[in-house]
């Protein structure tokens, strides 16, 4: 393959988030050598991976655990291997903390060639922070915003969580009007969702409630300007996130870094997926002998295929062209979700469906009904 897109995973956080399923370690973990040692591994599966990728890159995203802990040099030499893929045209993102910023470090970020910020805001509600151990505080979010725009960042996205236990409405236009005083070009909202053995699973608000959550969010930035462009994601016109839409329109994307996954649509019959071992010592030492860093991979069957093409079709805005509909069960249960307020025509091209704000947040359950 030739994939234009690449996500590179730096697993080390600043502290470990009790919510997160994301594969990462505590800053305790990053001592001198594990450091040195997951460095020089990254490189080498740059170098080995290298042709897979096309010759310019449309989108590179550099995500975590927390990659701002990176500097600069580190996150350039790294990059070696595949620098001349990256034009000014990428759109090159990394992740950030709000605790994890400096106007110093951003600077030389921007002369790297990143040019797109996505910043774990989460709250800015102190309480709501401590319960979700967060170590930054609404301060210490705003002032970091501040310090992104003046450094000349102009795509910036941020974070927020919703379903919150103790999260009410106002808590959420609160943030949203702070976050939103900003020139922010980007929102991502994601309802908190906790394994049953988490101690505040227990806690988390009714199905109802954390559906008003949604709503209220969507309405909200809808009448600010924001599009709801995918089942959690924002953007005012022109701002998509390019990299992740390229995870939607299922198409091709390399990732490089411990428990990263990557996917070739034209691999095998029907396409392949294969993943990284998700322990750094195992990454680290599989690529420091020359080995691959691989630790499975899978060839996708006709009907794996078609359950992919439904999902990613339903997260988005832009929906799907009525020819899907194929059977009578599939036209019965369309009109059912239509006249249930889950399903609407496409706002303004003819021939396709889109689900409505509602059909957005009760997503699964109508993905598995027409699939």
């Amino acid at each position: 393959m030739y994939a234009r897109s690449l996500y590179i995973h730096f697993p080390y956080c600043e502290s470990k988030c009790h919510y997160c399923d994301f594969y990462s370690l505590g800053r305790e973990h990053l001592t001198r050598d594990r450091k040195s040692a997951f460095f020089r591994a990254l490189e080498a599966e740059a170098w080995l991976q290298a042709p897979l990728l096309a010759t310019e890159l449309d989108t590179l995203y550099i995500g975590g655990g927390t990659p701002s802990l990176m500097s600069p040099d580190e996150i350039a030499g790294v990059l070696h291997p595949i620098r001349n893929k990256i034009k000014n045209t990428t759109e090159w993102t990394m992740e950030a903390n709000p605790s994890s910023i400096s106007a110093n470090s951003l600077g030389d970020c921007r002369k790297l060639g990143i040019n797109r910020l996505s910043m774990g805001v989460q709250s800015l509600d102190s309480a709501l922070l401590k319960m979700l151990g967060r170590i930054h505080s609404p301060e210490i979010a705003l002032s970091a915003l501040e310090t992104v725009f003046h450094s000349g960042i102009e795509n910036v996205s941020v974070d927020l969580l919703c379903g919150v236990p103790g999260q009410t409405t106002a808590d959420l236009e609160k943030s949203l009007k702070q976050l939103t005083a900003f020139p922010i070009k980007h929102l991502s909202c994601y309802l908190l969702t906790l394994s049953p053995g988490n101690p505040l699973f227990g806690k988390l608000p009714t199905e109802d409630t954390q559906l008003e959550h949604l709503l209220f969010v969507d309405r909200w930035l809808t009448a600010h300007g924001f599009e709801h462009y995918e089942i959690s994601n924002f953007a005012k016109p022109g701002w998509r996130s390019l990299h992740n839409l390229n995870y939607w329109m299922g198409e091709a994307y390399l990732a490089l870094g411990p428990s990263a996954h990557s996917y070739d649509p034209l691999g095998g019959t029907c396409g392949r997926r294969w993943k990284n071992h998700s322990s750094v010592d195992t990454y680290c030492s599989k690529l420091l002998k020359n080995e691959s860093a691989q630790e499975w991979e899978e060839d996708l069957t006709p009907g794996q295929k078609e359950i992919e093409r439904w999902m990613l079709a339903l997260r988005l805005s832009d929906g799907f062209p009525v020819s899907w509909l194929d059977t009578s069960r599939r036209l019965e249960l369309a009109a059912q979700l239509q006249k249930e307020g889950l399903l609407q025509p496409h706002p303004s091209v003819a021939d396709r469906l889109t689900l409505t704000p509602k059909g957005l947040a009760l997503s699964d359950e109508i993905i598995s009904t027409l699939i």
